[in-house]
């Protein structure tokens, strides 16, 4: 049975960047992949993806994607029986490969979009666990505490309070894949911290910044762009930063609007350019009015 998706008039959806507020991998598990526990947490900056009415499929990747999650999220719906008839445009904004969860956002959210409007949830959480660990997250968004391969969610209170960020240059091939190979044994802990975190955004819903971990941190800092990039958040301000995901993007917290400028014009002062942003929560709105399934 074929499902058509339709859209009934131009819509965007945000396609919201993510960073983690800790990151610990208690181990190697035996399919390969690491168990891992990690709070995910969407902000106020991503990617565009833009809907307009066609009678077919017509989707052209960004050229700077090697391989893009959408156009593998859009293969699996075709392969279960649902005609995308729209032109869609994804427009980048999130760094490639730094650690922001830009791709799995991408098509996280394009199958979130197609849940709000109809499609069943189980079949869109099934492609996007095909699709990759983080996938499954964008599917809502928000907060959450993830545990197994980072598959398994909790929702969580956000925190308050503004992030900046700052993508140090970073080119190396593979990343993610070569960074959880350089980890060893005494990278993992227990994901303890991470726990203690989430239960401290749930009593108080702010961080607590001397429960942020990260394992990457280590290998990371092999690298002389992120050394500067950590040394000139210092020289800003900052008072601690850590990596989102396997980096190289690093990230810092403050409860206080006027103290997250603050850093980011100190850092803009240095030859960056920081984001600044704070935790979002996807609407679905607009495709829960825009798209149609029949």
């Amino acid at each position: 049975m074929t499902i058509r998706v339709r859209v009934r008039k131009p819509f965007r959806l945000l396609a919201p960047a993510k960073l983690n507020l800790g990151l610990e991998i208690l181990g190697k598990r035996p399919d390969g992949y690491h168990e891992i526990v990690t709070i995910l947490q969407t902000i106020d900056f991503g990617d565009e993806i833009l809907f307009e009415p066609a009678t077919r499929l017509d989707y052209q990747p960004p050229p700077e994607i090697e391989d893009d999650l959408t156009v593998r999220a859009l293969q699996l719906l075709a392969g279960h029986g649902i005609e995308v008839r729209a032109r869609i445009q994804l427009v980048k904004r999130i760094p490639v490969a730094a650690g922001l969860g830009g791709g799995s956002s991408d098509a996280g959210t394009l199958l979130g979009a197609l849940v709000h409007a109809g499609l069943p949830y189980p079949l869109a959480r099934q492609i996007a666990s095909d699709l990759g660990s983080d996938v499954p997250f964008f599917l809502a968004g928000g907060t959450a505490l993830a545990t197994d391969r980072g598959t398994e969610l909790e929702p969580l209170t956000p925190p308050t309070g503004w992030f900046v960020i700052v993508v140090p240059p970073l080119s190396l091939r593979n990343k993610t894949r070569t960074l959880y190979s350089s980890l060893t044994p005494a990278d993992y802990s227990d994901g303890t911290a991470t726990r203690r975190q989430a239960e401290h955004l749930r009593q108080y819903h702010v961080l607590d910044p001397h429960l942020v971990r990260n394992a990457f941190l280590r290998p990371l800092l092999a690298f002389p762009q992120v050394r500067l990039a950590l040394d000139d958040m210092r020289a800003a301000g900052a008072q601690w930063a850590w990596p989102s995901g396997a980096g190289p993007a690093l990230f810092t917290w403050s409860p206080h609007r006027s103290r997250a400028d603050k850093i980011a014009a100190l850092l803009r002062a240095r030859g960056w350019k920081p984001i600044v942003a704070e935790p979002y929560q996807p609407t679905w709105q607009e495709a829960l009015t825009s798209l149609l399934l029949d």
